[in-house]
């Protein structure tokens, strides 16, 4: 008996686990994200670099996404500002494109993907190997915290070059299984012809569910490298306001 009690206190934590990842992803596997939504996309930027001049991008577009698929509108005046910038910068190529800069990051699948939170997370879990789970809370309510491991699978290609690469995953989720928000880093260390370089690379990702959507309200990106003699640093904020 006293085997038994021991041997059921020990696998306890386990099945917890495991029934919070089954959780986890059972709830992706529900959430088909065919429920439409349009909304605001809001973008600010950062790049700096040690010999060029600071890239700052600020842009809002608009976005609706449904059976028709996805639609992305450019504002009227911010066109116009685009057009005033690109002919500004012909003119002294020092002037900043803030407008111009920040669309840059407006990239379609992207913005799916932004909008279809459930997909993109089950593609990273696809190379992610799970470590543990433990209680945890999110925005002051009670949630589970799942860790991963994230070893990405690379091309023959890449094998060559890349010399190292680690990765984590954090994913809080609620008493559902629905995720409430997850953070990744990675740190990739290669070398091209003889050249070393380094970048470290996280994200976090704030969702929210509309039907049987996952959207992420808020995303953000840093990635510092060095490589050739260069330091660069970048940072990227998108916020999406469903309306």
């Amino acid at each position: 008996m006293r085997f038994r009690f021991s041997l059921l206190v020990f696998l306890v934590p386990t099945i917890a686990a495991a029934d919070g990842l089954t959780d986890l992803r059972a709830t992706l596997g529900r959430l088909g994200a065919t429920t439409p939504v349009h909304g605001t996309l809001d973008v600010t930027s950062t790049s700096r670099s040690d010999d060029e001049k600071p890239d700052d991008g600020k842009a809002s577009v608009g976005f609706e996404i449904g059976e028709n698929g996805l639609h992305i509108i450019y504002p009227r005046p911010m066109l116009v500002q685009a057009a005033l910038e690109a002919r500004a910068e012909a003119r002294d190529p020092e002037r900043a494109t803030p407008v111009r800069s920040g669309a840059g990051h407006v990239r379609p699948i992207h913005v799916a993907e932004l909008l279809d939170g459930a997909f993109a997370l089950s593609v990273v879990l696809e190379s992610a190997q799970f470590v543990q789970m433990k209680p945890a809370t999110f925005a002051g309510h009670p949630a589970r915290l799942l860790s991963f491991k994230i070893t990405p699978k690379l091309s023959k290609a890449d094998s060559k070059h890349v010399k190292k690469v680690d990765g984590a995953l954090s994913v809080w989720i609620g008493d559902d299984g629905t995720p409430l928000a997850a953070e990744a880093s990675a740190s990739v260390k290669a070398s091209f012809l003889l050249i070393s370089f380094e970048i470290d690379h996280k994200q976090s990702w704030t969702y929210t569910r509309s039907g049987d959507r996952l959207v992420v309200t808020r995303y953000e990106s840093n990635e510092k490298s060095d490589g050739l003699g260069q330091h660069t640093t970048s940072h990227t904020l998108e916020t999406v306001r469903l309306e």
